[in-house]
């Protein structure tokens, strides 16, 4: 079968597991050149195989099946993908136990609070996002210190698995699969879901910090709007107003909450 492949760096173990079951990967599409798409770019120059850094468009997806392309996957891609009807097999991955969790942002919004709905589902690719029949999913257990990070590497790990068991008997699961009624959508987080403030209790800082990862979270430190991509936290009783800077050198930055403090990293801190 001849496969056209919709992703990032995060899933891309995926390509290995259609080689094993001894199918093409003809295209790629994926975003423009950069840490988080070097391993799919390395892919294509391995095995010859084209890449656009391009949205799809409907003529380019039509010419893919008339080309003989029997299946599209997608995981953790962005843009709209046109799914021509003469298509055999469109399959989405999305990270939550759907129908509940659609939307663009789900990891943050799992960690902050509906971990119930943590997983993996492979899914029929429509042209609504997120809606097709449900293929194959798995429940990810979400630990508590869990982190964007942390639980993205869960769902790298658990996704191949489960498109191996899928592609071992796709006709079957294809045939046997369940549409989605009801569920909930969550739409994209606010900058101001991203933000943390400084007079706000050091665990909803550290949840939020954790929710975002390297994803970063909006502040202001001395009056200097700033991204915090990871720190440190604790609390820690003092009379010091929050946002008080407690301590700086080349290597971090400690700043006061209202019961405790967080310590930042100067490679995890970026102006904005």
């Amino acid at each position: 079968m001849k496969v056209a492949y919709f992703g990032y760096n995060a899933f891309s173990s995926c390509l290995d597991v259609f080689e094993r079951h001894n199918h093409e990967i003809v295209f790629i599409f994926t975003g423009e050149s950069s840490p988080h798409t070097d391993q799919i770019v390395a892919f294509a120059e391995r095995t010859s195989c084209q890449i656009s850094f391009d949205k799809p468009s409907q003529v380019h997806m039509e010419a893919l099946v008339h080309d003989g392309v029997e299946c599209f996957f997608a995981a953790e891609y962005p843009w709209r993908i046109p799914i021509p009807a003469s298509l055999p097999f469109a399959i989405n991955v999305h990270p939550t136990m759907l129908p509940d969790g659609k939307g663009p942002t789900p990891l943050p919004s799992l960690i902050l609070k509906d971990s119930q709905y943590s997983g993996i589902t492979l899914h029929k690719m429509t042209s609504k996002f997120d809606d097709g029949d449900i293929l194959l999913q798995e429940a990810v257990s979400l630990d508590t210190n869990e982190s964007f990070d942390s639980l993205s590497l869960k769902l790298a790990i658990k996704t191949p698995v489960l498109l191996n068991k899928l592609l071992s008997n796709l006709q079957d699961y294809g045939q046997s699969s369940t549409p989605q009624c009801g569920g909930s959508y969550w739409p994209k987080l606010s900058r101001e879901d991203q933000t943390i403030h400084w007079n706000t209790p050091t665990e909803t800082i550290s949840k939020k910090l954790r929710a975002f990862g390297s994803l970063g979270v909006f502040s202001e430190i001395d009056n200097q709007a700033c991204l915090i991509t990871a720190a440190q936290w604790e609390l820690h009783s003092h009379s010091l107003l929050p946002g008080t800077i407690l301590s700086a050198d080349n290597i971090a930055l400690v700043i006061a909450t209202n019961d405790g403090f967080v310590r930042i990293p100067r490679k995890h801190l970026l102006s904005t």
